[in-house]
C-alpha cells in the first residue's frame, strides 16, 4: 500500500507540474498575442483570432486532463512553484483560478460583441428599407440668355448661315451647301459623290 501511494503522489506531482507549465505558456502566449504593436489591446482581444485562441485554450485545457477530480483537488494542496506577483496564497489552486477565470472573461466579453452585432443587425437593415431615398430637387431653371465663361450675353446666329465657314470642307462635309448648291453636286457626279455626305 505504501508502494500505491507513493505512486499516486508521484503522479499527482507530475500533473501538477504539468498544469502549472501549461498555465505559465497560456499566460505568456495570451500576453504576447493581446501585445501587438499599433493595435489597440481592446479591438484585439475581441478579434475573431482572439476568439479562436479563447476556445483553444478552453479545448486544450480538457484534452490535457485538468478537469478531471483528482487534479482539482490536488490544486488545493499544491504550492505554486511561480506564483503570480498578485497571489495571496500561492497555492496551484489560486494560480489556476487566476488564469481560467481571466479566460472566462475573455470568452464573456467576446460573447457579449457577438451579441450586440446580431441585435444590431436587424436595426441596420431597417435603416436600410426605411430611410426614406433623398430626391434632389431640380433648381429653378430660369430662361435667360446664353453667357459666355464671364458672364457675358452671348448673341446666337439663329439660322443664318455662317459666311466665314461657307464652302469650307470639315470632315465629310461641306459647310452650308443645303438646298442652294445641289445642283453642283447633282452636275459634279463621278467618284466623289459616294463620300460626300448630305446633313
Amino acid at each position: 500500500s505504501d508502494i500505491n501511494m507513493s505512486c499516486l503522489e508521484n503522479s499527482r506531482n507530475e500533473e501538477m507540474e504539468a498544469l502549472e507549465v501549461w498555465i505559465d505558456e497560456t499566460e505568456e502566449q495570451i500576453y504576447n498575442r493581446a501585445n501587438v504593436a499599433g493595435r489597440r489591446r481592446s479591438s484585439i482581444i475581441l478579434s475573431e483570432e482572439f476568439v479562436v485562441l479563447v476556445e483553444n485554450i478552453k479545448k486544450d485545457y480538457e484534452m490535457k486532463g485538468f478537469l478531471k477530480r483528482r487534479v482539482q483537488e490536488g490544486m488545493d494542496k499544491t504550492k505554486a512553484v511561480r506564483p503570480f506577483i498578485s497571489a495571496i496564497f500561492g497555492t496551484l489552486r489560486e494560480k489556476n483560478n487566476t488564469i481560467m477565470n481571466f479566460v472566462q472573461t475573455l470568452e464573456d466579453k467576446q460573447k457579449e460583441k457577438k451579441e450586440a452585432e446580431v441585435l444590431k443587425a436587424p436595426e441596420k437593415e431597417a435603416k436600410l428599407v426605411t430611410e426614406p431615398k433623398r430626391v434632389i430637387e431640380p433648381k429653378n431653371v430660369v430662361n435667360k440668355p446664353p453667357e459666355d465663361l464671364k458672364g457675358n450675353p452671348l448673341k446666337l446666329s439663329g439660322e443664318r448661315s455662317n459666311i466665314v465657314a461657307e464652302g469650307l470642307f470639315i470632315g465629310s462635309i461641306y459647310v452650308g451647301r443645303e438646298g442652294q448648291n445641289d445642283k453642283k453636286e447633282s452636275t459634279m457626279g463621278g467618284k466623289s459623290d459616294s463620300w460626300r455626305v448630305k446633313l
